[in-house]
């Protein structure tokens, strides 16, 4: 039978993102919700989903609660959580010479999980770190200066950010001119990602330490001997290069295929069934595990 997705915009805005829910559910009569960016509106897409008893594949949104915490049996995760990418960011981190830390995280889901999870698991592997400073700009901030000025004057060795997209690009080019990435080392939680260091170009921050999808890498297509196809792919459909973004939605729905599949039913309950079992698929850039005991994804 064929796949079919119907989209609504949830405008980064957890009260939209669950009345879109409702509308689809109630009115389209879909069989599974799927999708949002914010980690803030896919923890309300998965309440919601308990309630109705319909099954959430959270696509983008990566705050580890959403299947740890509040985890629950109506929601599968089906991109990396937060845990697993800022965990190797932080052992990373611990080999480096930088006791004195200070953070420029978005206020709100996602960018609390980041430091938490950065942070205890740092001092986890280097007991003498000290934190320097806190900075909270709101999610989608376009004007860093006072927050690029308290970094400067922070006494830190280096900083953390987990703002991302555009605000991750504004604050870069904002942070350019007074030379914070010479003074303070720079960590980024999705610096590394296409989806900024396009838009960036030159001003992309030498030396910074990030987690990234850089499928342009020549090490990694060498080690991925499918992925300049898969890129190619892309390209020729979407008229443009491929993003994190897009290995992401690209595995959710090969996912839910192959759970649908092994469930041999679109039922709520037999897909359920099939992903508490677990599974590996193999994608361009590795294998992904769906684990089985919470519905997680751990990607490669």
């Amino acid at each position: 039978r064929p796949l079919e997705f119907i989209f609504r915009d949830d405008k980064l805005k957890p009260d939209e993102a669950v009345k879109a829910a409702r509308e689809l559910v109630g009115q389209e009569k879909v069989d599974f919700l799927a999708g949002c960016i914010s980690s803030g509106v896919g923890l309300a897409i998965s309440a919601y989903a308990k309630e109705a008893k319909t099954l959430y594949f959270a696509t983008h949104c990566q705050t580890s609660r959403l299947t740890w915490d509040d985890g629950h049996k109506y929601v599968a995760h089906t991109t990396n959580n937060v845990n697993q990418y800022i965990r190797a960011l932080a052992k990373k981190a611990a080999t480096l010479p930088y006791k004195k830390w200070a953070h420029i995280p978005p206020d709100y889901e996602h960018g609390h999980n980041v430091w938490d999870e950065f942070i205890a698991y740092l001092k986890q592997l280097k007991p003498d770190v000290q934190v320097m400073q806190e900075n909270w700009p709101k999610l989608g901030e376009t004007d860093h200066s006072s927050y690029i000025t308290a970094l400067l004057q922070s006494n830190a060795d280096a900083f953390i950010s987990s703002v991302w997209g555009a605000q991750e690009v504004a604050f870069v080019k904002q942070a350019r001119p007074f030379g914070l990435f010479d003074k303070v080392k720079y960590i980024s939680a999705s610096v590394g990602n296409p989806d900024e260091l396009d838009p960036l170009g030159k001003e992309a921050p030498v030396g910074a330490l990030s987690p990234g999808f850089a499928w342009y890498d020549d090490g990694m297509q060498k080690r991925h001997p499918k992925l300049a196809e898969w890129i190619k792919k892309y390209e020729t459909r979407a008229k443009k290069e491929p993003t994190l973004g897009a290995s992401w939605g690209y595995a959710s729905a090969y996912i839910i295929v192959e759970a649908i599949k092994r469930a041999k039913s679109a039922d709520t309950d037999k897909v359920i069934a099939a992903l508490s079992e677990g599974f590996e698929m193999d994608f361009p850039w590795g294998k992904v595990v769906m684990r089985g005991c919470d519905m997680q994804a751990i990607p490669p």
